[in-house]
C-alpha cells in the first residue's frame, strides 16, 4: 500500500482561522491538603467560589462558544463536597472531563464509582517520583505516595475510561523519568504525563541546568516513540517539537504530539479560576476579564486579541531562532512580558548531528483524526457553538 507524506506543521496548530475554547481549565477550588513545592496557586486560596448555580450558567455559555473538553485543576477539586453535583452539569452537556488529583478522595471503591457516575472521562493524579521520599518531600505531606498509588488501583476497578499520572519534572526527577514510565507500566495505566516545571517569574530559571533538560527532552521523546502502543507518554512543551522527526510515522501520533505540545492559548485552550478570573492558562498570572461580571464570550474574543500570534508574531530572541518555526515562540507562561523566554538566552537543542537510530522511510498514511487541532488529548470531538 502507498502513503501520502503529510508533514503536519505547527502552524496549523496554532493560527487557526477561527480561535475556539475547545479545552477549559476550570478550576472549583484554590483548597488544597497539600503543599507542593512547585504550586502556583499556593498563596491564592480565595474561599469566594463558584456557586452551583453559577457552575451550570456558565457551562451554558462555555457550551454556547463551542467548548467540548474540560480539565478540573488550580486545586484540588475533589475537597468540595458538591463536585459530583458540578461534574454532572458539564455531563449532562456532554463534556470530555479530566480530573487532576492527588488522590486523597479516593480512598475507597464506592468514592472511585461516584467519578465515573458523575461523568469523569480521564483522571490524572500527581505523582512526582517512583521513590515515596521524594514525591512526599515535593508534595508536602508524608504518606502521599501510598495514598496516590491506592487511588490509581480504585479509579481502574472502578472503570475509569482513562487512568494514569501527572509528573512535574524538575531537576529533583530529571534523571528518573525512564523508571517513571517504567513504573507506570508495572502498574498497568494508560497514561503519563509529564508536565516541565513553570519558571514563570524574572530572574529565577538557572540557564547551567539547560542541557540537562535538553538531554532529558530527548529521552522523554525516546520514550513516547518506544512505547506508543502500549502507553500514552505526553508533554506539554513547545521545546519538545524542535526535537520531532520523521521516526513517529503514525500520523494520528504525530499530530497529537504537535497538537499537545504547542501553546494553545488564544487558539483553542482558556483558563477559568475558582473566582471567575478568565485568562489564557493557568500558569499566567494576567486576568483578562471575570465571568462573573461580563458574558464569557466577550472575555474570550478580547483574549484571543491579546493572545494572538497572527495578529502579532513572536518578536525578541525568537525572530534570529532557527527553532520558531516548530515551537512558535514557546510557551506564553514563560514569557509573554514582551514575549521573551528567559530559557533562550542560552543555545538549546543546536545539535543537528545525526541521532544514529533507524529512520522510517515509509510514507505517513492520511490521518482518520475527527477532533480538532492542537485540542487536549482525549477531546472526542469538535463541536460547533449552538449545536447538540
Amino acid at each position: 500500500m502507498q502513503y501520502e507524506t503529510v508533514l503536519v506543521q505547527p502552524q496549523g496548530y496554532q493560527l487557526p482561522e477561527n480561535a475556539m475554547p475547545i479545552l477549559v481549565q476550570l478550576g472549583l477550588t484554590y483548597r488544597c491538603n497539600l503543599k507542593c513545592t512547585h504550586c502556583y496557586a499556593l498563596y491564592r486560596r480565595n474561599r469566594d467560589e463558584f456557586t452551583l448555580q453559577e457552575i451550570e450558567a456558565l457551562a451554558d455559555q462555555l457550551y454556547a462558544a463551542g467548548s467540548a473538553s474540560l480539565v478540573y485543576s488550580h486545586g484540588e477539586n475533589m475537597i468540595r463536597r458538591d463536585f459530583h453535583l458540578a461534574a454532572a452539569i458539564f455531563r449532562d452537556r456532554q463534556f470530555y472531563q479530566t480530573l487532576m488529583l492527588n488522590g486523597y478522595y479516593v480512598r475507597n471503591p464506592e468514592q472511585a464509582h461516584q467519578l465515573v457516575e458523575a461523568g469523569i472521562d480521564r483522571t490524572m493524579i500527581s505523582i512526582d517520583s517512583v521513590d515515596p521520599v521524594v514525591h512526599d518531600r515535593v508534595r508536602g505531606k508524608d504518606g502521599a505516595f501510598k495514598v496516590a498509588v491506592r487511588a490509581l488501583s480504585l479509579l481502574k476497578d472502578a472503570g475509569v475510561r482513562t487512568v494514569g499520572f501527572s509528573t512535574t519534572i524538575d531537576t529533583h526527577n530529571y534523571a528518573d523519568v525512564g523508571r517513571i514510565v517504567e513504573f507506570a507500566r508495572s502498574l498497568g495505566v494508560d497514561a503519563v504525563s509529564f508536565m516541565q516545571n513553570r519558571y514563570n517569574l524574572t530572574g529565577i530559571f538557572d540557564r547551567s541546568l539547560w542541557p540537562r533538560y535538553r538531554a532529558t527532552c530527548q529521552e522523554l521523546y525516546e520514550l513516547i516513540l518506544r512505547n506508543q502502543s502500549e502507553l500514552d507518554i505526553y508533554t506539554h512543551d513547545p521545546f519538545m517539537l524542535t526535537i520531532l522527526d520523521d521516526r513517529l510515522t503514525d500520523q494520528e501520533a504525530r499530530e497529537t504530539y504537535i497538537g499537545s505540545n504547542l501553546c494553545n492559548v488564544g487558539t483553542s485552550m482558556v483558563s477559568i479560576d475558582p473566582v471567575g478570573n478568565v485568562s489564557g492558562c493557568n500558569f499566567i498570572e494576567e486576568s483578562i476579564g471575570n465571568v462573573r461580571e461580563e458574558p464569557f464570550q466577550q472575555i474570550w474574543d478580547r483574549l484571543v486579541e491579546r493572545y494572538s500570534d497572527r495578529r502579532e508574531p513572536p518578536t525578541g530572541p525568537c525572530t534570529s531562532c532557527s527553532s520558531l518555526g516548530p515551537c512558535m515562540g514557546g510557551c506564553k507562561a514563560f514569557h509573554y512580558n514582551g514575549k521573551y523566554d528567559e530559557r533562550c538566552g542560552a543555545q538549546r537543542f543546536v545539535d543537528h548531528g545525526e541521532h544514529g537510530l533507524v529512520t522510517a522511510r515509509m510514507g505517513i498514511p492520511p490521518s482518520r483524526k475527527t477532533q480538532a487541532p492542537g485540542a487536549f488529548l482525549g477531546v472526542p470531538r469538535l463541536r460547533t457553538a449552538g449545536t447538540s
